[in-house]
């Protein structure tokens, strides 16, 4: 029974966390999209092994921004605590920001669950897609795929330890693939379109394999790996994927870098590229294509030639300065909306300073603050126990109260009438009546929330009791059905032992009658 109503709130809670942690990831996404735009303009003249550590950087910090971002949704979401802070949220003010974020809030707060079960059902299609990248994948080092010449055996093996890489790779060419490939992690392959070891020349072809190997010695199947894992879970934020392409990029980069310092041609690597350039298809995300897309290509060219990195395009210029404009809007209304909100806190809680002596302040609904019309002697009263407190003067003395509900003015009948000359019942102003509703409401819903719980967690526990008494009847039922088995066995064993006592002593009268 317990687990059952602690499944139901974790699942709960988790589906509120993981609304609000996809909603959350977006404007945390404008911050990383103005900080990728600042470090592609300010590293344009960095090697591109260093703009892709810090790319990496970047998209693993927004992972584990998100990660955070879920746990503290998690652990603070609670129905009752979201209730309350979005009653306090907006208590004593109309302000139009504060009323738009609570409907904002509640909006999401309530179609949480089919918000998530969207994101799911489009999540799983992207696994369906992912699942036929991997399909796709086997195919290709299963089917159709043909060995080398010896020649360039061993030309792999010469190249993979001029790269100091430890792992054994295999070169074989396949019917399926139109460009250079490598698929594996463990056991890479590399997989080279049929024919073509023996249409190009060899030195274009040293540094296609150059390249290809770099993604194995960097360990790039990995980091893609999460990549993709990455722009599934979160296909609807453009940061991350915008991120994700960069870093993409960049690493074809760092294996150009790679190819060419070992080649030390850039001549030769460009026309490799080029000769590469009609065999331009998409394919499976879990290779790592030499190509790559055209206009990438062309990117890589561009910058091998002009020994300079890309920055920004005009797409991407407005795309960060939407979101450098987005950003700032949000951070002005927050801190807008929060400075009026402390104002007028402190606008009632000077109030409330001003009727009552700030060292009998008791936070509780159910207490008062007494004190003489001179206001010189200050004493409290409780409202639930009645408890008397003397005088600090003299007696007698004249009291007045604010009175909140009806029953704190019948606690004026609790105190001692010997000390008091005379009772002033002073009502609350229509400023200070708002107040007191406002926090009775926020104790009402709180009592409400915890009064629904704990009937459905009675439900559940009446649910599993009866669940109890029927398991426990369908026993009792089958313990007297083996019962009564077991007494007609003992009637059948005992006709038995009669009838065996019967030819036993039919027998014995047998043997008596020759002796006769």
């Amino acid at each position: 029974m317990r687990l059952i109503f602690f499944n139901e709130v974790f699942a709960g809670r988790a589906i509120q966390a993981l609304c609000w942690t996809f909603i959350h990831s977006l404007w945390q996404g404008l911050a990383f999209i103005i900080i990728t735009g600042l470090v592609m303009t300010g590293t344009k003249k960095s090697s591109a092994r260093m703009r892709y550590n810090i790319l990496t950087a970047l998209f693993f910090l927004f992972i584990a921004v998100c990660a955070v971002t879920f746990i503290r949704e998690f652990v603070g979401s609670s129905n009752g605590e979201m209730a309350a802070q979005s009653t306090l949220l907006n208590k004593g003010t109309n302000n139009s920001f504060q009323l738009m974020f609570k409907k904002f809030s509640d909006y999401f707060s309530a179609n949480a669950s089919v918000i998530v079960m969207l994101w799911f059902i489009v999540f799983c299609f992207k696994c369906v897609r992912m699942m036929s990248s991997v399909v796709y994948s086997q195919r290709v080092k299963s089917h159709k795929i043909h060995e080398p010449s010896a020649v360039w055996k061993n030309k792999i093996v010469s190249l993979s330890n001029l790269l100091q890489i430890k792992r054994t790779v295999l070169l074989l060419e396949s019917e399926i693939v139109k460009i250079p490939v490598v698929i594996g992690h463990l056991k890479p392959v590399i997989f080279i379109p049929l024919g073509l070891l023996n249409n190009m020349p060899a030195g274009e072809i040293e540094a296609v394999l150059l390249h290809e190997l770099a993604h194995i010695r960097r360990n790039d199947y990995f980091v893609n790996f999460i990549q993709i894992i990455a722009e599934n879970i979160f296909f609807f934020n453009p940061a991350l994927l915008w991120v994700s392409s960069l870093l993409r990029e960049e690493r074809e980069n760092c294996c150009d870098d790679i190819a060419i310092k070992q080649t030390k041609s850039k001549k030769q690597f460009i026309q490799a590229l080029i000769s590469f350039k009609e065999h331009a298809l998409n394919v499976s995300n879990y290779s790592t294509a030499f190509p790559a897309r055209k206009n990438q290509l062309f990117q890589r060219v561009a910058r091998i030639v002009n020994n300079r990195n890309k920055t920004l395009n005009p797409a991407e210029k407005i795309f960060f300065l939407i979101s450098f404009v987005l950003l700032s809007a949000m951070l002005t209304v927050v801190s807008g909306g929060q400075v009026v909100h402390n104002k007028i806190s402190n606008s009632i809680k000077g109030q409330q300073a001003k009727d009552v002596a700030p060292a009998q302040i008791v936070p509780q609904l159910k207490t008062q603050q007494l004190y003489n019309i001179d206001k010189q002697t200050y004493y409290t009263a409780n409202a639930e126990g009645g408890e008397k407190l003397p005088v600090q003067k003299h007696d007698p003395v004249t009291i007045e109260i604010y009175t909140k509900t009806i029953d704190d003015q019948k606690q004026l009948a609790k105190i001692d009438s010997k000390q008091i000359k005379a009772v002033a019942v002073k009502p609350l102003t229509d400023e200070q009546q708002a107040e007191s509703d406002k926090l009775l409401a926020v104790k009402e819903q709180l009592d409400a929330v915890k009064e629904q719980e704990q009937d459905k967690k009675q439900a559940l526990d009446d649910k599993a009791q009866a669940i109890k008494d029927q398991e426990q009847a369908r026993l009792d039922r089958i313990e007297a059905q083996k019962d009564q088995e077991q007494a007609l066995l003992d009637m059948k064993q005992a006709e038995l032992d009669k009838k065996q006592a019967l030819k036993d002593q039919e027998q014995a009268e047998k043997d008596k009658k020759p002796q006769q």
